[in-house]
């Protein structure tokens, strides 16, 4: 029998509600502050009154000294939500998922890589890292708000605040997606996390590198690096990584967290950037056949870009 190594633990902070259910959690590595984690969970924490986090004791269900929103940095342990006063209080979560997104495939056609040509040109580095490679063979350009999803990059607005003056075939057609403000360069591990929203860039916070798992300790309370780009029509939009960020709270940090294709389902699913449907057992599910509609969307993004800058010209 091959040997198993057991996964990393997936949280050392979690805090619950007076009824003992789990409402939010996340991997703390020593850098998140009480006032950061207090303005993380205002995004998806819903009560009728004041509320605060104590210290807790599951096993006595007792809760301890309130933990007060500050520069100290939240210990890892267990914690309960009441009213300010101490009290039980009724806590609901905001009904929000996280954007799906699936991994990039590796076998997108050449007139479709505008975008890479530009970002590596731009960047020549990752952002969070700084590694560099004479031949970019451990750098992939990610887009920060995920084309496939370009229906609702519309609806939000977002080709309005695109300054990039590039020609609107390498822009993506119309929707200006593929522009330089909606691109990074990430080593290339990094970008299964990215997709993944393991981790966010806070732009509240210099641009601090937020991871919510565990397994990134290399990259957490790092910030992104873009003293580089002077050119403000070739700068990532702030707005997009706020939005980024809010994906990973809702996936990560919400509730008891999302269920999550493991790294070997996705490898399975997109081996060599096809699609395996063979592998019923994880295309079945409910995020299997959400992340199947995304291939397929993915896969016709460039004839829809195509009519979109034949309309245009």
């Amino acid at each position: 029998m091959d040997l198993v190594v057991p996964r990393l633990p997936r949280r050392n902070v979690e805090v619950y509600n007076s009824e003992k259910a789990v409402i939010a959690g996340f991997w703390q590595y020593g850098t998140l502050q009480w006032d950061e984690f207090y303005r993380y969970l205002t995004t998806f924490i819903v009560t009728q009154t004041a509320w605060a986090i104590f210290q807790y004791d599951p096993t006595q269900n007792q809760h301890g000294a309130q933990c007060h929103s500050g520069p100290e940095i939240v210990q890892p342990g267990e914690y309960i939500l009441l009213s300010d006063t101490g009290q039980r209080t009724r806590v609901g979560l905001e009904y929000l998922r996280s954007r799906p997104r699936h991994p990039t495939h590796s076998n997108t056609p050449a007139r479709e890589s505008y975008y890479r040509i530009r970002g590596r040109a731009r960047d020549g580095k990752c952002l969070i890292t700084g590694l560099q490679t004479q031949t970019y063979s451990r750098l992939q350009v990610a887009h920060i708000f995920p084309r496939t999803h370009d229906v609702e990059w519309i609806d939000k607005g977002y080709p309005s605040k695109i300054t990039d003056t590039a020609d609107v075939g390498v822009l993506g057609g119309s929707s200006k997606i593929d522009s330089l403000q909606n691109l990074i360069t990430l080593r290339s591990d990094l970008r299964d996390a990215w997709d993944n929203y393991e981790f966010g860039v806070d732009p509240d916070n210099n641009y601090r590198i937020i991871s919510f798992t565990n397994g990134n300790a290399d990259i957490n309370g790092l910030h992104l690096q873009l003293d580089h780009i002077h050119n403000p029509t070739q700068q990532p939009l702030r707005e997009l990584f706020i939005d980024h960020l809010m994906q990973g709270l809702f996936k990560h940090m919400k509730g008891s967290a999302e269920p999550v294709w493991t790294y070997e389902d996705f490898d399975d699913a997109f081996d060599g950037g096809s699609i395996n449907l063979s592998k019923l057992d994880i295309w079945g599910a409910g995020e299997g056949k959400e992340l199947f509609e995304l291939a397929l969307a993915d896969r016709l993004h460039l004839t829809r870009m195509s009519q979109s800058v034949q309309c245009v010209l």
